[in-house]
């Protein structure tokens, strides 16, 4: 008996270290809610960071970092080779935004030769990939290219991009009504749609060169008295828009309407500064418009070695008047030596562009050769 009440003390002193093993089992194996991920925010992280990301392919982050390099952010030089560079390994891991990059980097021709097609291919991916700012580029390639045939399509596009509420759907809308692409020519229409622009106070980066050109277009639209009497004040209004954001061809406008005084006071002065403007971002135009200032001593000393000067960087870019002022200048020995050789060479340049009056000289300076 005393035998089997020590087996049962033994069995249930057992039972209640099991039982306790199971009760600190269970306290040990509560299962704790999982670690919730940060959402990444790529905008505020720095270069090297972007870096670690995108060469863990992260097409995300490898479209910030092509950013970077396309737009000279984070105090890095402007670099479209290494822009090209992440914009593709962001399309290979099948993010939408690096094929958008991509494909205006090939519309462009910013660190790579122009090619339309091989834009539209991108864009076309970045529609594929849910990046509805493809449309635009499509339509873009159409109308940069001049395929007349095809800007129905072109059309198409800018209205599937003003349905997904796009800033530049509404820009590229009033451009297709100014210019009469595929719609009725309605310079009222297309003020509106660029007004929409304009005001809406969009400060997103890809949002800027719509809202440039927008303002733009309405500086050159109140400028000219397209819709009534020129309107100076109005058209240095969005002129200033543009200009105040960086925009050199607004800049250029702005220098053109003190240079010539025709809607506001002149003041070389101020044209001057702006065209100086323009001219940081090469602006090809606004080079040319300093040389004339120099060469006609426009509020300043006459330099005919100056107008040289940036007459010659205006015609690297391949901006025929420059061309043509350059022949001229040789032609002449204005600021250079004459040199019949060299002015021959910069008329044919602006010949080969079709640019009315070019053959003329051409023919010219040949009979004095040959003379």
């Amino acid at each position: 008996m005393k035998k089997y009440i020590r087996y049962l003390l033994i069995v249930s002193a057992f039972a209640f270290v099991l039982c306790g093993c199971k009760e600190k089992k269970e306290e040990q194996t509560v299962i704790s809610e999982p670690e919730v991920e940060e959402e990444v925010s790529y905008e505020d992280l720095s270069l090297k960071q972007l870096e670690v990301y995108a060469l863990e392919n992260d097409g995300e982050a490898a479209y910030y970092l092509g950013r970077v390099y396309d737009y000279g952010l984070m105090e890095e030089s402007q670099n479209f080779a290494e822009a090209l560079k992440w914009y593709q390994v962001s399309a290979d891991n099948e993010y939408g935004w690096g094929d958008l990059g991509l494909g205006y980097l090939y519309l462009s021709g910013c660190g790579v030769e122009k090619d339309y097609e091989l834009a539209k291919e991108c864009f076309q991916n970045a529609v594929n990939h849910q990046c509805p700012e493809g449309y635009v580029g499509l339509a873009r390639c159409i109308i940069e290219s001049g395929d007349e045939e095809n800007y129905h399509y072109a059309y198409l596009a800018i209205q599937n991009a003003l349905e997904a509420n796009l800033v530049d759907g509404s820009y590229y809308m009033g451009l297709l009504y100014e210019e009469g692409i595929d719609v009725k020519q309605d310079l009222s229409s297309a003020v509106t749609y660029y007004e929409l622009v304009s005001e809406c106070g969009s400060e997103d980066l890809n949002d800027q060169y719509a809202i440039n050109c927008a303002n733009t277009a309405l500086g050159c639209i109140y400028s000219k008295g397209e819709l009534g009497e020129p309107d100076g004040n109005k058209a240095v209004e969005y002129f200033e828009k543009a200009a105040d954001n960086g925009f050199a061809k607004a800049q250029y406008y702005l220098g053109m309407l003190y240079e010539t005084g025709e809607v506001v006071d002149k003041d070389y002065e101020l044209a001057l500064s702006y065209f100086e403007s323009a001219a940081e971002k090469d602006y090809a135009p606004a080079l040319s418009q300093i040389a004339y200032i120099y060469f006609n001593g426009f509020g300043v000393d006459t330099d005919y070695v100056q107008a040289v000067y940036y007459e010659k960087l205006a015609a690297a870019q391949g901006y025929v008047p420059a061309q043509i002022n350059l022949g001229y200048l040789y032609e002449n020995g204005i600021g250079v030596e004459l040199n019949l050789e060299t002015a021959l060479s910069y008329y044919k340049l602006a010949e080969e562009s079709g640019y009315e009056g070019a053959e003329e000289a051409v023919t010219r300076i040949e009979n004095l050769l040959v003379n």
